[in-house]
């Protein structure tokens, strides 16, 4: 593609042709990269619409010059080429042909007309020989311009002077800025994402570029050795911070947010504040002073330029042109959302995000650069502090096509070269190379190691071979290899050698999303490593496959890349093994900072299945010295679960004495029952004996009779009454477990007591019971409804899978979380959905209840998160009526939800928004 568009009137034709001349003259490198439309090899060919090759010229190309004139100012074609150019983002270089006022103000800019040396370029156009005439400074100042802007690693000098030896080849160390010379096969990403940046600054809408990509791709190189050093060249532009990788410290740390401001402070001449008053102020979150120190760093940028401007500047448009806007160059991002990402993670979001709110007028005052793997961009998505930010992803790091790995392969080598150190690759090996590049996963990690392993080896003699390659296994084994030279070939010997590194590995090095099960790196504290695998760590530090470094004192280890993880065939399977003792380690972790982070709140705590789960691993081997942190959130839960179960004990004991009072009570009453019936029927039969002796007395002895039948009746009710006493009582006593008979001929004698005699007491008794059962939890009383809110029906609820929690949603289209034992509302979202909320449910166990899905009367589904009740990603739409029920799958950790609609319709797809794939069937009855 052309690199350098030159836009000009076509009344200033001839100056064109002559620059162009010129500029091929000086770098013949030149000739196929600048596009003139008027140029038979570079131009618009015949029969082509010019003007939409002048628009896809000015598309490809990284550096826009334009001719300044009155002609040039007065054609709409010129003004439109320089719009498009401003609204790509691209770097534009302005040289005036005469003194005109015009709207590239803005921009670096130089005249080619005026006193001093001359220099004249003989041209022939149509047939007419003529010479044109350009200031000679005029025209060095556009080539260097054209220099300094270049995008390419040629632009950039190899070997950096302070460390002349440096090998071409990184392999799978980390790339710095010094390194853009030898960063190849991503021109067209960096000439891409340089416009976007300056788009960004343009328009001061977006102030978060989002580096999107897998694990393997070259995120952090991207990030380092192509758009940063690009970024610094631009510094009329852009004032780019130090690097901050947030580990566990994100403010304080080596490489945290504090260090980054202290160093651009210091390059800039300002000594003060001291680093330790700069941490301070980001562990209180004194966004007032960050900010006065930022902004005060970037003025001093700025007047350094109008003081000193560059050669291919105008100083009067200096003055005119807002200042640098700053940027922070974010890499590895997933690390603030880890399990041990540390309290400093959520301070460092929201420093960050009311730093990017603030606008001083004069265009945005920062934009934040940063990488994040694509499994975690949902976390980053969804984050609370981010909410309000806009931001711009860009997700063009794909996988290379072969060309681009040749470059990759042959770019370094040719630097080296020309810097002095003859090196050449032969051409068996780099078809080979080619080949073996186009299949398996990791590609573009594995090239590079296998490039520096051959160069580390072989490179001195200044020829690399196929033989060599051969001889060390290849590219998909090169992996397995490194490692393998590393191990005893005496078989017990290897296999102890692997235990330890397995005891280094797991837990310490290495752990798992649990988004999608696949293995992730950890920094670990080298003092926390056993110290018996310490010798085998240090082989692979000096292997390149691990990193060791020294961050805020302490000595830290580290994967160099992930890729290890998954091509050393040991290491995965160990992880393979380990994967939900890993996964639940995380958990842990995560769930001691939110108890830490709700001041402790009982609500949070572990208990049941999940305690004694949480127990048993932090007194493994390996995994109790990494879990001892979590020890008070540990006993804590310990502690409570051992108050219910005391209490739970004297509930059944009160119960117990309960029944036995009632049937000792129950059993003297009958007693005494038994007594009066048999007096009565005495009674009965002397009055029977004095109606047959005393005719006379008839009447007497009938109303003797009369009252005799009615206490006899009487005796019998009360004899009714105390059985039914006695048969609750012993059901009672069943159902506390004093008496033998189990639980169900415990209820069945109560029901029996109600049927001989149904009274109030007796219904109370029952309703005890069942409420005492353990299989059945107490409502709460839900917060009555007041003037100001009036009370709206609850259509659904449910429970977290360990109990502790409940969902509700409501007709109003608001969701409620509330803690089961105490009711206290958790949190509350007004307006869940447009309509009533229709159905709720939680992820299941394994997932550990932090999602919560509802369905509503809007037709669409959304998933909220359980701790904080922020929405996770888009709604889930497809229904064409009302969502009447909706469902996580159990077995999964809820991968999936399953929804049922008014219309018949059932539908089933992915709980993740960011990548949802829904799909709707109907039931038969629909058809």
């Amino acid at each position: 593609m052309s690199r350098v568009f030159l836009s000009h009137s076509s009344r200033d034709s001839l100056q064109a042709i002559a620059l162009k001349r010129w500029l091929v003259e000086q770098v013949p490198g030149l000739e196929d990269e600048i596009f003139l439309d008027l140029d038979p090899y570079t131009g618009i060919a015949p029969g082509e619409r010019w003007k939409e090759a002048l628009r896809r010229a000015n598309e490809r190309c990284e550096v826009v010059i334009c001719l300044i004139s009155a002609h040039w100012e007065s054609s709409r074609e010129c003004l439109t080429e320089y719009r498009t150019a401003e609204n790509l983002g691209k770097l534009i270089l302005c040289a005036r042909l005469e003194p005109v006022e015009s709207i590239t103000r803005e921009w670096q800019r130089c005249d080619l007309f005026g006193d001093g040396p001359a220099t004249e370029i003989p041209i022939e156009a149509n047939g007419t020989a003529g010479v044109v005439v350009f200031r000679t400074e005029a025209l060095q100042q556009l080539r260097r311009g054209l220099r300094k802007a270049g995008i390419g690693a040629e632009h950039f000098a190899w070997p950096p002077s302070s460390d002349p030896d440096r090998a071409p080849y990184r392999g799978w160390e980390p790339l710095q800025e010094t390194d853009a010379a030898v960063f190849f096969g991503r021109d067209g990403q960096i000439v891409r994402g340089l416009d976007a940046l300056r788009g960004m600054r343009s328009s001061g809408v977006e102030s978060l570029f989002v580096i999107l990509g897998p694990s393997g791709t070259g995120k952090s190189s991207f990030l380092r050795a192509g758009l940063l050093p690009r970024l610094r060249r631009e510094d009329r532009h852009f004032l780019p911070l130090e690097i901050v990788r947030p580990e566990r410290s994100a403010l304080t740390g080596e490489q945290g947010f504090a260090r980054a401001i202290q160093e651009l402070r210091t390059g800039l001449g300002l000594r003060h504040p001291s680093l330790g008053q700069i941490k301070e102020a980001c562990v209180r979150n004194n966004t007032d002073r960050i900010r006065e120190w930022l902004m005060e760093a970037r003025n001093v940028a700025a007047e350094r330029l109008q003081e000193a401007p560059e050669e291919t500047e105008d100083p009067e448009s200096l003055e005119e042109s807002p200042a640098p806007t700053l940027v922070l160059p974010l890499d590895q991002a997933e690390e603030l959302f880890n399990a041990d990402a540390g309290p400093e993670a959520a301070g460092f979001l929201d420093l960050v995000a009311r730093l990017l709110e603030y606008d001083d007028g004069t265009g945005p005052a920062l934009i934040v650069a940063s990488t994040i793997r694509a499994d975690f961009y949902e976390a980053l998505q969804t984050a609370p502090q981010l909410a309000g930010i806009k931001s711009v992803v860009f997700d063009e790091l794909k996988p290379m096509p072969v060309v681009q790995f040749k470059e990759v392969i042959l770019g370094p080598a040719a630097r080296a070269t020309a810097a002095g150190h003859p090196l050449t690759l032969e051409p068996a090996l780099v078809d080979r190379l080619l080949a073996d590049c186009t299949a398996g996963a990791d590609t573009l990690p594995l090239l590079a190691l296998t490039l520096a392993r051959l160069y580390q080896d072989y490179g001195a003699r200044g020829q690399l071979t196929l033989a060599e390659y051969e001889a060390m296994g290849g590219l998909q084994r090169v992996v397995q290899t490194e490692v393998d030279a590393l191990l005893s070939h005496h078989p017990e010997q290897r296999q102890r050698q692997l235990a330890l590194l397995r005891s280094a590995f797991i837990p310490w090095l290495a752990t798992i999303n649990p988004d999608n099960d696949q293995p992730i790196r950890r920094v670990a504290s080298l003092a926390d490593l056993p110290g018996d695998a310490r010798p085998l760590v240090d082989a692979m530090v000096e292997k390149r496959l691990l990193v060791q470094d020294n961050r805020g004192g302490e000595t830290v280890i580290e994967v160099a890349l992930e890729s290890l993880l998954r091509q050393w065939d040991e290491l995965a399977g160990w992880l393979a093994a380990e994967r939900e003792d890993l996964k639940e380690a995380d958990n842990l972790e995560r769930a001691a900072a939110a108890w830490e982070r709700s001041s402790r709140n009982e609500a949070w705590l572990f208990e049941g299945g999940r305690l004694i789960g949480a127990e048993r691993l932090s007194a493994r081997p390996g995994f109790r010295n990494r879990l001892d942190p979590n020890r008070e959130f540990l006993l804590a839960s310990r502690a409570r679960e051992e108050e219910r179960s005391v209490a739970e004990k004297r509930r059944k004991e009160a119960e117990l004495q309960s029944a036995r009072e009632k049937q000792e009570a129950a059993e003297a009453h009958a007693a005494v029952l038994r007594k009066r019936s048999k007096v009565l029927r005495m009674v009965l039969a002397v009055t029977a004996v004095i109606a047959l002796v005393a005719v006379l007395g008839f009447v007497l002895a009938f109303f003797a009779q009369d009252q005799a039948v009615r206490s006899a009746d009487e005796a019998d009710q009360r004899s009714r009454e105390a059985t039914a006493l006695k048969l609750a009582a012993e059901g009672q006593s069943m159902l506390a477990g004093a008496r033998p008979g189990g639980e169900l001929r415990g209820m069945q004698q109560m029901l029996a007591a109600q049927s001989l005699v149904r009274t109030s007491e007796g219904e109370r008794v029952i309703v005890g019971a069942v409420v005492a059962q353990r299989d059945v939890h107490k409502m709460v009383q839900v917060t009555p409804a007041s003037e100001e809110r009036p009370a709206s029906p609850v259509n659904s609820a449910a429970f977290s899978p360990d109990g502790k929690l409940a969902v509700s949603g409501s007709a109003d289209g608001s969701i409620r979380l509330w803690d089961a034992e105490t009711g206290e509302q958790l949190w509350e979202q007004g307006k869940a959905h447009e309509g009533a909320v229709k159905s709720v449910a939680f992820s299941p166990d394994d997932d550990g209840g932090a999602r919560i899905v509802s369905g509503g009367e809007d037709e669409t589904i959304r998933l909220w998160d359980t701790e904080t009740g922020k929405s996770r990603g888009e709604p889930l739409t497809g229904h064409d009526g009302f969502i009447n029920s909706v469902a996580f799958s159990p077995n999964d950790g809820g991968a999936r939800i399953v929804s049922g609609a008014r219309t018949a319709q059932c539908g089933c797809g992915a709980r993740r928004a960011v990548s949802s794939c829904w799909n709707r069937w109907e039931s038969p009855a629909a058809r």
